[in-house]
């Protein structure tokens, strides 16, 4: 029988079938992003392209490593205000959508 009350001598004892979903899982899935997609409707429905574009670049939320403002600058074509102003709104829509 296999114990989970503590450590094995080659690490923490888990059935080879949960090692593998959690092996599996845990890497695919982001808890941040499982939120953003749990509202009905979808909480970054009311930004509008940029902001939406934006925002979920600068935070990683496109499964991508998150980008810096000059990174988006670069992506998006838009200038340097542009950018700060869409991810400015973009926030202040979400906040305000989240009752912050």
């Amino acid at each position: 029988m296999t114990s989970f009350l503590g450590p094995a001598e080659d690490g923490w004892a888990y059935p080879d079938d949960l090692a593998a979903e959690i092996t599996d899982h845990s890497a695919d899935v982001d808890d941040d992003l499982v939120s953003l997609h749990a509202g009905s409707p979808h909480l970054l429905d009311e930004l509008d392209v940029a902001e939406r574009q934006v925002v979920t670049a600068h935070y990683g939320l496109d499964g991508r490593a998150p980008r810096s403002m000059k990174q988006l600058r670069n992506e998006t074509g838009m200038s340097r205000s542009e950018v700060r102003q869409a991810l400015g709104t973009g926030l202040e829509k979400l906040r305000a959508r989240m009752g912050g």
